[in-house]
């Protein structure tokens, strides 16, 4: 098949993949489809246990809702640490997760796994994953009593409990009590004012306000030069904004990396900087590294057949929007 050919059945298959993906970057937010100050979207789904589970059954307290991926460790550490919220609000709070592929595996068993009291739902057609917009898993967001959407996290990290719980005292209009003394180790001050910052960051990223969001990030980084979490968005945002931005990316994604050697976000974003500059080879070796670490790479796969498409290697570009587009029709 010649050049051309290859261009054609490329674009073929890239728009396939686009279309299920969305082709929208999962770095600015978790939610793509509600907004805070926004009527949340309501929803009645069937619990892995054979209930039933409705968001207008929980007005009047505040709603922790967490969309999690069965099989995944991210999204059981995310569960069980919701568990923990859940106690310390007591019954002004209800927990709902929400299991995306239900159908990838035993699903009542892995929610019976997680070891919760609160429902864990079977979103069988993702028509509250689409409805929520959702770019990332786990992804969790808090909706106040009225049912209004207060604002999301996106992801796992180690301050996601302390970050959830922040929200939910905003939907509660209460402060968040103080961990009693000797529970954990007390947070340094330096990494306390760079969550703040990068939480504004998040905030102005889910606007839209670009510039503001990336000056936000970098004070959180200037705040406390070890927040991984933050170099990784900060790096990532960047990229979205412009590849002329890749050497100032490349900085803060590899310092999220010596964070966080894991990172399979960290590593898409430093193969694109390499895709940028040509180093095609490079950057093919870190995204296949990258989908080795996820369940669910077909996004790191589309990445990969766009940087072997800006190189002009349309046969390998098939090859991996085909990968990508498999993996999501699985």
């Amino acid at each position: 098949m010649g050049t051309r050919g290859h261009k054609g059945v490329a674009a073929g298959v890239v728009l396939a993949v686009a279309v299920g993906l969305g082709a929208l970057p999962q770095s600015a937010e978790a939610f793509r489809k509600v907004q805070p100050g926004q009527p949340a979207p309501e929803f009645f789904l069937r619990t892995a246990e054979g209930g039933e589970v409705a968001l207008a059954a929980h007005r009047g307290k505040a709603v922790i809702l967490s969309f999690l991926r069965q099989g995944q460790e991210r999204s059981a550490k995310a569960a069980k640490a919701l568990a923990d919220v859940a106690v310390r609000f007591g019954d002004r709070v209800a927990v709902v997760g929400v299991v995306v592929n239900p159908d990838e595996g035993d699903a009542k068993a892995w929610a019976e796994g997680l070891g919760v009291t609160y429902p864990v739902a079977l979103d069988k057609r993702q028509e509250v994953y689409g409805a929520y917009g959702v770019l990332v898993v786990p992804s969790t967001g808090v909706i106040d009593p009225e049912g209004v959407f207060v604002e999301e996290v996106g992801g796992y990290t180690a301050g996601f409990t302390d970050e959830v719980r922040r929200l939910v005292a905003r939907a509660l209009g209460e402060k968040v009590e103080e961990e009693p003394a000797g529970a954990e180790p007390a947070k340094p001050e330096a990494r306390k004012l760079a969550e703040r910052h990068l939480q504004k960051a998040r905030l102005l990223a889910k606007r839209k306000m670009t510039e503001k969001a990336l000056a936000a990030a970098r004070e959180a980084v200037q705040a406390d030069n070890t927040f991984g979490e933050a170099h990784e968005l900060l790096g990532l945002w960047l990229l979205d904004a412009s590849p002329d931005n890749a050497d100032e990316a490349e900085a803060h994604l590899r310092k999220a990396l010596e964070q966080n050697p894991r990172s399979t976000e960290a590593k898409v974003g430093l193969a694109r900087v390499l895709g940028i500059r040509g180093q095609t080879d490079e950057a093919a070796a870190l995204l296949e590294e990258a989908a080795r670490l996820t369940p669910k790479p077909e996004r790191i796969y589309y990445e990969l057949g766009r940087i072997y498409e800006g190189a002009g290697q349309y046969e390998k570009a098939v090859g991996a929007y085909r990968k990508a587009l498999e993996r999501l029709l699985r």
